[in-house]
């Protein structure tokens, strides 16, 4: 801590702590059990119920849950276990699953239909689910605060730790009960400077030499202004909607920053080129499996339930990072990158 500048430290006092609470209530949810529902609503005004749009996420939900409840698009929810829903939104009716169903996956429900009312059960996604992100998580998050205080707190190094701290702050996806609206604040800005983040290690990486100019400074910002409010747009009625959009951002974030990889390792000289096929290699077996779930998610909804799952394998790619900066001679990682392809 003694050679870190007294912003760094300011910063390591505020996000690491932030993290840690973070973590300590998803571990908290995952103990306790239970789960939740997102379901599109579209509701008028406090004074009246929430009606159904027919849409629901596709990344928690591999089957439709409205189907199987026997709901339909129109549908007024007017109560969810014990829970009044009047002037519900969608971020509220997901609360309130995680509130009313406890540790149990089934939650009653009242809806009206042309009139009448009528009593259902809607089938929680278990907490579980997002287990693997825990681990994610504690990955990014340990990655970067031990590369600030271990290795030279270089630009670098500096620019990964902001980057890992925001990426491990992000997977708390089930923040229980009221705290969730806090929650979903810090989700929503670490969306808006995730992307510009991940932009800017790739600027650095790893000679911690970035391209002058203001245009370096401004462009990535195109991408993550509409990648935090998509996360806004994500509890809308519009479920669905905004998550196809908010993956198409996110593609492109990753694609800008293979650009700017591609057009540094050009430049790189030996020592700079091995260390970036340590990070290309985990990216390799850390992001693939994710990129394939999202294509076959797209073809099939059913595939949906193992993006999670995917999204674990990129615990990876922290620790090839470190390795990359403290250990680049470790193996003969050309040999590791050609079995690794040959393997996929």
């Amino acid at each position: 801590m003694s050679r870190l500048a007294p912003l760094d430290k300011a910063l390591v006092l505020i996000l690491v702590p932030l993290w840690i609470v973070c973590l300590t209530l998803t571990v908290r949810t995952q103990v306790r059990g239970g789960g939740k529902v997102l379901l599109g609503v579209s509701v008028e005004d406090s004074g009246s119920y929430p009606v159904l749009t027919g849409q629901f996420s596709r990344v928690f939900h591999a089957s439709d849950p409205l189907a199987e409840a026997g709901l339909r698009a129109a549908d007024r929810l007017i109560k969810l276990g014990g829970a009044d829903l009047l002037g519900a939104n969608s971020v509220d009716v997901f609360v309130r699953s995680i509130e009313e169903g406890g540790r149990d996956l089934r939650v009653p429900l009242v809806f009206e239909r042309d009139g009448e009312r009528l009593e259902t059960s809607l089938r929680l996604v278990p907490a579980s689910q997002g287990l693997p992100m825990m681990f994610v998580s504690f990955a990014f998050a340990v990655s970067g605060l031990f590369l600030l205080l271990r290795g030279r707190p270089t630009p670098m190094v500096r620019a990964y730790f902001y980057y890992a701290m925001c990426q491990g702050i992000i997977p708390g996806s089930l923040v229980p009960g009221r705290l969730f609206y806090p929650w979903l604040g810090l989700f929503f800005l670490s969306n808006l400077i995730q992307p510009w983040l991940m932009i800017r290690f790739a600027f650095l990486f790893p000679d911690s030499r970035a391209p002058r100019g203001w245009w370096h400074q401004v462009w990535p910002w195109a991408l993550g202004i509409p990648t935090g409010f998509l996360t806004l747009f994500f509890f809308s009625g519009h479920v669905r909607t905004a998550e196809l959009a908010f993956t198409g951002a996110w593609a492109a974030t990753l694609v800008a920053t293979l650009g700017v990889a591609t057009y540094k390792y050009r430049g790189a000289d030996r020592i700079a080129r091995r260390q970036m096929k340590w990070v290309v290699a985990g990216a390799y077996c850390g992001l693939l499996p994710a990129v394939i779930v999202g294509v076959l998610n797209a073809l099939d909804p059913r595939i949906g339930g193992l993006w999670f799952p995917g999204l674990g394998f990129s615990m990876l790619l922290p620790l090839s990072l470190v390795i990359s900066v403290l250990r680049f001679n470790l193996f003969d990682i050309d040999r590791i990158l050609s079995a690794t392809a040959s393997y996929n």
